[in-house]
């Protein structure tokens, strides 16, 4: 992932998107990925992916971004990710957001992006919750 792409998906100017919370996958995991938006103050975005960084699902809460962007930001999640590296958790702070994701079993991850100034005490912690959540409907 290139700095660039970092920034810009971490960045608040407007982008072109969809709806919010729009719908790409089965109603579980959507409405999995909308309750974790709701539970977490400040989260921007949250894509469900495979270990190819294909996503499966996307919800997204900040009308600054679209589907799209956090499709991306998914699939470069795959690089530090994806087996060999068995990464369980993986948190990466920037002056304009914080990424943080989470292996949901093997092959599978949560990408969670919160805005500027966002505690990621309660945000990790509501990842892993629905981590687990997902993970029993894998």
């Amino acid at each position: 992932m290139t700095a660039k792409t970092t920034a810009a998906l971490l960045s608040t100017r407007a982008c072109y998107h969809s709806p919010p919370l729009g719908t790409s996958a089965p109603v579980g995991f959507r409405q999995m990925l909308a309750s974790l938006l709701q539970r977490t103050k400040g989260t921007r975005g949250v894509v469900f992916c495979d270990g190819d960084g294909e996503s499966v699902d996307v919800a997204v809460g900040d009308p600054q971004l679209s589907d799209f962007d956090m499709k991306v930001l998914g699939a470069h999640a795959a690089a530090w990710l994806a087996p060999p590296a068995n990464v369980q958790e993986l948190k990466i702070r920037c002056s304009k957001g914080t990424l943080l994701c989470r292996s949901v079993r093997e092959g599978y991850y949560l990408v969670l992006l919160l805005g500027q100034d966002v505690p990621t005490g309660a945000a990790a912690f509501e990842l892993l919750r629905t981590a687990a959540e997902v993970s029993t409907e894998l």
